[in-house]
């Protein structure tokens, strides 16, 4: 078995691996019958899963009787926390914070993180540290002094500042700290998929080339640094309307050769592998289509969230008669771009994206659904709960869950998973 490879290596290592596909499809067939088909590595995949993934490959790829160039199989995938371990989308905005990347005046600022709210307290955990309410309109008004007071120092300076011009400022501190606790807000008030839509509008303001940018940046800096849990606390000396609040955050980017792997055989198989997440679509495509991290797929097989451009500036709105590429929009996507216009559904999904539940539901005929076991909504919980139990007695299997280890990165040969902090292996329950 060969050893797992790591962070940067990961994606070195299989550049050149990567550039076969296309010479794949070109392949005869009776050049393909002279050599076995390409298999999936071992690696860190539970085996039966790794085993059931490979047996669909072998019967639906261009190496079998059945294979269709007109209208090849396909396979859906999220990007977080499925072809990486992590979040893009959550990276960039912590990397943004940071480094005080925010380029609106105060008041567009303002509107681009307000949200409807009631002026009644936001419900628990949202207290602030003196165990006091906090009303969302009060945070809004916070947020907003501690940026004003950051964009008057600092708004004139290139972008990305640097941190150690940043860390003592008590305005960057508090700022940092309730812009955490404020999308985690939005996140109990309106839901996880809001809660991204409002992530993804904080880079109105910057051209594709800036996001692009701030974004390879956001993705270096946290492959690089460990995995933790950190708590971000406003300093007593700006309390603020609403009072000092804190916020727990996750840093957390690692990429997987398991999936780099797979993405790999696929191509070599003939099957397009297709990527659909909720993250914005330039951030997703920065990571998968480059040969340098080691995914190499095509830009025209990734669908994320897609902001309007005006004169290059991105706007704070979604593109028109283009589905939020979550829940209900996510399966829209899929159906319009590749059931339809292939005449069948995907050949397999994985999923780990707490948005994907709506995915699995309407593609029942889809053979093999892997889940990664990781807390997730409570729609898709189900879903992971059912992927945990032993299989009825004679029935094949469609739900395959696969561990990881969160301490590492890594994922584990197992479908028991050990969460951030924990050494103790956890299934859904």
């Amino acid at each position: 078995m060969r050893p797992v490879l790591h962070r940067r290596t990961f994606g070195l290592g299989l550049t050149a691996l990567l550039a076969a596909p296309a010479a794949g499809r070109a392949t005869s067939i009776p050049d393909l019958m002279d050599r076995p088909p390409p298999e999936l590595e071992e690696l860190k995949w539970h085996p039966p899963l790794r085993e059931a993934i490979q047996a669909l490959i072998n019967a639906h790829g261009h190496y079998s009787d059945t294979y269709s160039g007109n209208a090849p199989p396909y396979v859906v995938m999220d990007w977080n926390n499925t072809a990486i371990v992590g979040d893009v989308q959550q990276t960039l905005f912590l990397f943004m914070l940071e480094h005080f990347c925010f380029l609106l005046p105060a008041q567009k600022f303002r509107s681009l993180i307000h949200v409807h709210a009631s002026s009644q307290p936001l419900p628990a955990p949202f207290a602030n540290m003196a165990g006091q309410p906090v009303t969302f309109p009060d945070l809004v008004s916070d947020i907003v002094e501690d940026y004003s007071a950051l964009a008057a120092r600092y708004g004139h300076m290139p972008h990305p500042i640097a941190r150690e011009e940043l860390q003592d400022n008590p305005a960057m501190l508090a700022f940092r700290a309730r812009m955490a606790f404020c999308h985690q807000a939005v996140a109990a008030l309106h839901g996880p998929d809001a809660a991204q839509q409002w992530l993804i509008r904080l880079v109105a303001g910057q051209t594709q080339t800036d996001v692009i940018t701030l974004s390879r940046a956001a993705n270096e800096w946290c492959l690089g640094a460990s995995i933790s849990n950190q708590r971000w606390v406003c300093p007593a000396s700006r309390p603020g309307k609403a009072g000092p609040v804190q916020a727990d955050i996750t840093q957390m980017l690692r990429l997987t050769p398991e999936m780099g792997n797979l993405l790999q055989i696929l191509q070599e198989h003939g099957i397009d592998p297709i990527i659909c997440s909720s993250a914005l679509e330039d951030l997703i495509a920065l990571f998968a289509t480059s040969a340098e991290y080691g995914y190499n797929l095509r830009h025209e097989h990734v669908f994320g969230a897609r902001l309007v451009e005006r004169k290059g500036v991105m706007e704070p709105t979604e593109v028109s008669h283009y589905p939020f590429p979550a829940g209900v929009g996510k399966t829209e996507l899929i159906r319009l771009h590749f059931e339809q216009k292939r005449k069948q559904p995907p050949l397999m999904i994985f999923a780990g994206e707490s948005s994907t539940a709506n995915l699995l539901k309407s593609f029942p005929d889809t053979p093999l659904c892997c889940l990664i076991n990781r807390k997730q909504s409570e729609d898709m919980e189900v879903f992971l709960r059912e992927a945990a139990q032993p299989a009825p007695a004679g029935t094949p299997r469609r739900l395959y869950l696969q561990g990881r280890d969160e301490n590492t990165g890594e994922w584990r040969p197992h479908t028991s998973s050990l969460l951030l902090g924990s050494t103790t292996p956890t299934l859904p329950a």
